[in-house]
């Protein structure tokens, strides 16, 4: 292949496709988006699509037809689609097949951490659910978090169990065990890695989840800590990142306990809700940096130009009025708070559905200028377009 590719197959079409079509046309790069949603925000964008269920026919050769290189804004990819991709002759696949493949299964990527020697916390594999509930403290101890090994995402297939009452809620399903300790944050550190090793870590975030919805809620950039653990935490996160010898963003979650040590939580091979404030926070976003790595241009410098907190928009009625409209960044009466829209028609109660970020506020007022922002905004949309 070339030094650069000129057209990026991404597979997929929601928010994080739109973003990566976004930062393409910036960098002068065609895009190809492939999803099975023909209500999908990034077809909206993108300069060709193909929309199609994932696992059709001939897909794999289409999309070789069409692109130089193929990336991804989830991990769900059918093995087959996995398969037939490596088979085209010319088309890189960026990160990589077998990091796909080794992500989509939380205990093999477990297994592949303690191979390599990155820090996690214990666990346990269980691949057959045990004959009764009760039978699960034969080999795990209360209280622990139980992760389906597959199909988890935004809070889905993640449980806690802290008592012999709640064993009753154990999932029969292939799952991932840990014990449920105390943290003193968690944080993400977003890579770029280049098609020559070369990496770029952004600053650690530390992120907060919904503790009813278990799912990402807040990001606070960068993360308020010691020079020594924001240094530790980028020098893991990278370390990570080189040892999968992937293309592209990555993120890497990590749990900071209450006695300072850092241990790898998960790893998301492809841009990540936790470094949507590089948007308006840094000097290059995720996304763009991302599409730089795939395409084989230079990685920019990762740089954090603003403190920002983000704060996810979770779908409830109070947002009905912007259902409908295209995605896009705008402005909102308070010139530090910005809100990004990702065009989603069908909504359902706590679907993301957009992110509000806020730059150089402080900490004690930003929760309540963000809430303001939105409401002013919201009070004087008149239906326009954002």
């Amino acid at each position: 292949m070339s030094a650069s590719a000129s057209t990026i197959a991404i597979i997929g079409g929601g928010q994080l496709g739109y973003m990566l079509c976004e930062a393409a046309a910036r960098l002068e790069l065609r895009t190809l988006v492939v999803t099975p949603d023909a209500d999908a925000p990034a077809l909206r964008i993108a300069d060709e699509h193909i929309v199609t269920a994932l696992d059709a026919d001939g897909l794999a050769q289409k999309i070789a037809a069409g692109a130089d290189v193929v990336t991804f804004e989830f991990e769900a990819v059918t093995p087959a689609l996995l398969d037939a991709l490596d088979a085209q002759d010319g088309l890189e696949v960026r990160p990589g097949t077998d990091i796909i493949r080794l992500i989509q299964n939380k205990a093999l990527q477990k297994n592949w951490m303690a191979l390599h020697g990155i820090p996690t916390l214990p666990y346990r594999v269980i691949d057959e659910p045990p004959g009764k509930p009760s039978d699960i403290l034969k080999f795990f101890a209360l209280p622990f978090v139980q992760k389906t090994q597959t199909g988890g995402y935004d809070g889905y297939g993640v449980q806690k169990i802290t008592n012999e009452v709640e064993l009753h809620k154990f999932w029969e399903a292939p799952s991932l065990l840990e014990p449920l300790i105390s943290l003193e944050t968690e944080i993400a550190v977003v890579v770029a890695r280049g098609v020559a090793g070369d990496t770029e870590a952004f600053a650690p975030v530390s992120v907060a989840a919904d503790p009813e919805l278990n799912v990402l809620s807040v990001v606070n950039a960068p993360a308020d800590l010691s020079q020594e653990i924001m240094d530790e935490a980028r020098a893991i996160a990278a370390n990570v990142v080189d040892r999968l010898g992937g293309v592209g963003v990555f993120a890497v979650e990590m749990f900071l306990t209450r006695y300072g040590e850092l241990l790898v939580n998960e790893i998301a091979p492809r841009v990540h809700n936790t470094g949507h404030h590089t948007l308006v926070a840094c000097s290059v976003s995720q996304f763009e940096q991302h599409m730089r790595a795939v395409a084989g241009l230079p990685l920019a410098p990762a740089t954090t130009t603003h403190p920002v907190i983000m704060r996810n928009l979770l779908y409830t009625d109070k947002l009905e009025p912007l259902l409908g409209h295209p995605a896009g960044q705008v402005d909102t009466p308070d010139p530090s708070v910005k809100l990004y829209w990702y065009g989603k028609i069908a909504a359902k109660p706590f679907r993301k559905m957009g992110h509000i970020t806020g730059i150089d506020l402080q900490p004690d007022e930003a929760h309540s200028r963000l809430d303001k922002a939105l409401d002013d905004f919201l009070a004087n949309y008149d239906g326009a377009a954002v």
